[in-house]
């Protein structure tokens, strides 16, 4: 058995090798970023539901300084505190265990000698993960596992660790790209909807899933008893809609899904990978090419286009959620408007959610404050309010809707596959736009 299952790790870990040096398809126009790790994972899910993982993490130091130790984003305990989510077994480099550090969703290794500039270091984490009923986006009900967040996640580096304690109102976590090989095995035949590009909607209990250039893998088994599904084509891209199998809202989903999803890509820019799944499990979240969407007809158009809009900002072009969430939470909403009052034909229509939720509480002065210093209220009200609305208030001056899409549209071809802070969003307003643009932006951003 350990030798099967050495071989297969070598196995895969060839495939991951060879397959994250293939060339890029040419519609990834700004080039592959530079991936800061490539994971390979082994999980078995047992009888009784719980997951034995084994994660092998190709850490890469593309920085310009050594490292003394490798930070991760591990939250699974913070995400459903009360249900002791991991019971982590070992952490090596090499085959040799090494001491580690889990507080507050954040796994440090130290390592034992420098990492260098250039220089790559595997490591290997294995451990138990039980998943709990009713959790927070990493969660399961009856026969349906959603694994969201659920392995150590490389964190960023950026002249230092960029780690947060784990923030619920918000994501408190940012990862760079990466590519994946995931292996599983299930106890029963399940549907798979992952990350990676899963081909047709057919019920599996093992296979292997490979993905390339994702920055957070999600993996959801879904029991076939519970699900409808609709296969859709929207351009080179297919979309698989998975809906309870009790609703009446499959056609309604899989349509407004291509809707959205054919707009964003002929009015903001392709999009490069061959498959979008979304699971109407009242999940309201967004993951790289899978989205979790309402099982509400009377929600579909706020959250589900919302969700859509999030595989252009906040995947395709990615940001600190952290210090600075209205990068991809305002441009998306503001996005989602955009659609929205093209699709009803009424340019204020399309802006309601926005209006909604800036009437709720008093927004803060500033959208860039730091997730920890916004109340869930007010986080609400400027993020996904008073933000797109400013910007709309700005292009109603600017030309209208067409403008507006013009911007992102360029702003999307300039940052695509790149991580984009305030600063690079500020020079590129300013150079988009003939005259000082400071007065405005000044007037929600802090200098």
């Amino acid at each position: 058995m350990l030798f099967a299952l050495v071989f297969i790790s070598m196995m895969v870990y060839s495939i991951i090798r060879i397959y994250s040096q293939e060339p890029i398809d040419e519609k990834m126009n700004n080039g592959v970023p530079r991936n800061g790790a490539n994971y390979v994972i082994d999980l078995e899910m047992t009888e009784a539901g719980t997951f034995q993982i084994s994660a092998e993490v190709m850490v890469s130091n593309d920085s310009q300084e050594s490292w003394s130790d490798i930070a991760f984003f591990f939250v699974p305990n913070e995400m459903n505190s009360e249900s002791n989510s991991v019971e982590v077994n070992s952490i090596s480099l090499a085959g040799n265990r090494v001491d580690y550090e889990l507080d507050n969703g954040v796994l440090f290794i130290e390592l034992e000698s420098d990492l260098l500039p250039g220089k790559q270091q595997t490591v290997s984490v294995e451990y138990r993960l039980t998943v709990p009923e009713d959790g927070l986006r990493l969660t399961r009900s009856e026969k349906n596992v959603y694994l969201a967040h659920w392995y150590p996640m490389l964190a960023e580096y950026d002249a230092g660790w960029q780690v947060n304690a784990y923030d619920p109102k918000g994501e408190s976590y940012e990862t760079g790209y990466g590519d994946y090989a995931i292996t599983y095995r299930l106890p029963d035949e399940y549907l798979i909807a992952t990350s990676a590009p899963d081909g047709p909607a057919q019920a599996s209990s093992s296979g292997t899933l490979i993905g390339k250039t994702i920055k957070d893998f999600y993996a959801a088994f879904l029991n076939p008893a519970d699900w409808q599904v609709a296969e859709r084509k929207s351009g080179e891209t297919e979309l698989r809609v998975f809906v309870p199998a009790e609703s009446a809202i499959l056609e309604e989903t899989a349509e407004l899904s291509v809707e959205a999803f054919a707009f964003f890509e002929q009015n903001i820019g392709e999009y490069p990978f061959a498959e979008l799944d979304l699971i109407a499990n009242d999940g309201y979240m967004e993951y790289p090419n899978i989205v979790e969407v309402p099982m509400d007809e009377a929600l579909l158009d706020s959250i589900l286009v919302h969700e859509i809009a999030h595989q252009w900002f906040y995947y395709l072009v990615s940001n600190d959620p952290y210090e600075n969430a209205w990068l991809d939470e305002s441009l998306t909403e503001f996005s989602t408007g955009l659609f929205l009052s093209d699709y009803y034909g009424d340019e204020d229509s399309g802006f309601q959610t926005a209006q909604a939720y800036k009437a709720s509480t008093t927004p803060k002065p500033y959208a860039d404050l730091a997730l920890d210093e916004f109340d869930t209220a007010a986080y609400y009200a400027t993020i996904y309010g008073e933000v797109p609305l400013l910007m709309k208030g700005f292009f109603d001056q600017q030309g209208g809707n067409e403008a507006a899409l013009e911007f992102l549209a360029a702003y999307y071809e300039e940052f695509q596959f790149r991580r984009v802070t305030k600063q690079q969003f500020r020079d590129f307003f300013e150079g988009y736009f003939e005259g000082d643009q400071q007065e405005f932006l000044n007037s929600w951003l802090q200098s």
